[in-house]
């Protein structure tokens, strides 16, 4: 009687994945129907014999694989300020990481896509530059209501008194307003943001009126 198969690797040596080119440590090593699997520095997935060899026996091409923990703490569809812009509004529309590798040192850097709610104009920026509208635990869309719907309402909406001097914000300033709560209520589907442009769209009226008596 022939003796029984022993398996080719033992726990603990280092050896090449020929699928990836990658380098672990066998971790376990289980039989299944005869065939002997392997795992690999305890990851999930098994592996063949004939998929790895020996470092010391590898003369094949490596690539040097690195887990990298990247945090992220806006996410697609928030809307921020970004530093220099004032109190212009943007959304998140895309995220990148971009990492460097040099001799003794290296870094990863975070870049956000951005496009501002007014006219959908796009900027790149780096994470520190960004800033979120408010702090603590509640919802991005619940401060972005409270603070984009209370702003405009700060501005003087008055009628032009009878002297025909300007007073509150310009047709300009309306047209800004408008397009940004058709902006928000367009991807947040909130009434709120309907009822705001129904406003700024009866002060546009309230203003042509005016002038045509005029």
């Amino acid at each position: 009687m022939s003796a029984p198969k022993r398996p080719k690797f033992s726990v603990g040596d280092i050896v090449v994945n020929t699928l990836y080119g990658t380098v672990g440590t066998v971790t376990d090593i289980q039989q299944v129907d005869g065939t002997f699997l392997y795992e690999i520095n305890h990851g999930h997935s098994l592996f063949a014999e004939q998929t790895l060899v020996l470092l010391s026996e590898f003369t094949g091409d490596l690539w040097i694989a690195e887990e990298i923990e990247i945090e992220l703490p806006f996410f697609l569809g928030e809307i921020v300020r970004v530093r220099d812009y004032g109190g212009q509004l943007f959304k998140v529309v895309g995220v990148r990481t971009e990492i460097y590798r040099y001799y003794g040192e290296g870094w990863e850097e975070t870049i956000y896509e951005l496009k501002r709610l007014t006219d959908g104009w796009e900027i790149e920026v780096h994470l520190e530059d960004m800033i979120p509208l408010a702090d603590g635990d509640g919802t991005s869309v619940t401060l972005v209501q409270d603070i984009v719907i209370a702003a405009p309402m700060k501005a003087s909406i008055a009628l032009p008194p009878a002297g025909g001097e300007k007073s509150g914000p310009s047709v300009d300033d309306l047209l800004d307003m408008y397009n940004d709560y058709k902006a928000l209520y367009e991807w947040f589907g909130d009434d709120q943001y309907k009822r705001m442009m129904e406003t700024v769209v009866q002060r546009l009226q309230t203003i042509v009126n005016y002038h045509n008596r005029n």
